[in-house]
């Protein structure tokens, strides 16, 4: 009886301990697979966290290179002349930003091309105009009365000593500048598109009172070739540059989109002055 359970007893014993190798290596196994799983699911992690990392990282770089290209695509800043010289007619006709409609032996009749961005603003309670476009800082209406060139160098003077919204470096446009202020159609009241600013100008120049009284173009004599930001007033202005020839300077025409030279006495002309941005 005692050897009968003595076998059971190592039989069980020998089973217990097989199942136990087993559970043993089952457990091993098993903790073979998941610490395998788990090196797999971190390389995966980290390959995804890496992947999404440098997807960010391009991301930025992608943005920072269209902000890049964004400012590079922007219109830069126009820098028109602002030292004076005596010019030729042709000269004049090859000035940059300029769209030409007709030429004339002494000038021609056009519009800038430059797309402005005026602001009005108060300086101790004096008007200016300041066209972030090209730089310019512009009187916002001038002289009330038309002067010949002499006194329109004389006017400026007065201004700067007065020191006109705070500052004393006013002066008389180039012609470049004076041109830069044309504008393709009259901003103060409707022009047809297509119509020519010389043919406005022969109008306005007739001897036939009834010709132009009729004529679409000249019903309000108001208008001008400039932007309503500034006084209409000052429908022609002197600029500071000289004619290479005579006793002339270059002036500018607001009522007819033209530009030419006049001799130094003509008292017809008004000053509009400007300075240069710091």
């Amino acid at each position: 009886m005692r050897k009968l359970l003595r076998k059971k007893t190592y039989k069980l014993t020998n089973t217990f301990k097989t199942e136990r190798r087993i559970t043993i290596f089952q457990k091993l196994l098993l903790y073979i697979i998941i610490l395998l799983g788990t090196s797999h699911i971190s390389a995966s992690y980290a390959t995804a966290y890496s992947d999404t990392e440098l997807t960010s990282v391009n991301n930025n770089n992608s943005s920072e290179i269209s902000d890049s290209q964004d400012f590079s695509d922007r219109d830069e800043q126009v820098k028109l002349r602002s030292s004076y010289k005596k010019l030729p007619v042709n000269s004049v006709q090859k000035m940059s930003y300029t769209k030409i409609l007709k030429a004339k032996e002494c000038g021609f009749y056009g519009h800038s091309t430059i797309k402005h961005d005026y602001v009005l603003k108060e300086i101790h309670n004096e008007k200016v105009v300041i066209d972030h476009a090209t730089g310019l800082m512009w009187h916002q209406s001038g002289s009330t009365q038309g002067m010949n060139w002499e006194k329109a160098h004389r006017w400026i003077e007065r201004l700067n000593t007065k020191g006109y919204a705070g500052h004393h470096d006013w002066r008389l446009p180039t012609v470049e500048e004076a041109a830069s202020l044309l504008e393709p159609e009259k901003a103060h009241f409707f022009l047809p598109y297509d119509a020519d600013t010389a043919e406005y100008y022969k109008l306005s120049q007739s001897d036939h009172p009834q010709e132009r009284n009729q004529s679409p173009l000249l019903k309000n004599k108001k208008g001008r070739f400039f932007d309503p930001v500034f006084d209409k007033t000052q429908g022609w202005i002197w600029t500071g540059d000289s004619y290479h020839r005579l006793d002339a300077a270059w002036r500018v025409d607001y009522f007819s989109g033209l530009v030419d030279w006049d001799v130094y006495y003509y008292i017809f002309y008004f000053v509009r002055p400007v300075r240069t941005l710091e």
